[in-house]
């Protein structure tokens, strides 16, 4: 008879790390980075046998840069770019076509009298 044994913590975690710090000058840069985590494991425990299987992945994303100077401290964020022009393109990808069909059916109506 095999039973299943499973860990039942959440599989799914995000925190925000703090790199190296560089030293520039009188400043000191210190990178911030979100670590997105996901990592699943199961074991099967059996009069017969043992076995075990597990999977995941790690997503690390540059957030901000921390400034520490004389003056104080400063959060510069990183913007991701990439990501709002893929916005903008999934975006335009369901518009143009809407218009295009708005566009035709116009012309069609018009042009039936």
């Amino acid at each position: 008879m095999n039973e299943q044994i499973t860990q039942r913590r959440n599989p799914l975690t995000t925190t925000i790390v703090e790199g190296e710090a560089i030293r520039v000058g009188e400043r000191e840069l210190t990178p911030l980075v979100r670590v997105t985590a996901y990592a699943r494991r199961q074991a099967h425990v059996g009069s017969d046998r043992l076995s075990g299987r597990g999977g995941g992945f790690v997503e690390m994303q540059p957030i901000a840069i921390l400034e520490r100077s004389k003056a104080g401290e400063r959060r510069i964020p990183i913007r991701d770019k990439t990501s709002q022009m893929l916005g903008g393109l999934f975006l335009a990808a369901f518009i143009v076509p809407l218009l295009l069909g708005l566009a035709v059916l116009l012309w069609r109506l018009r042009n039936r009298v």
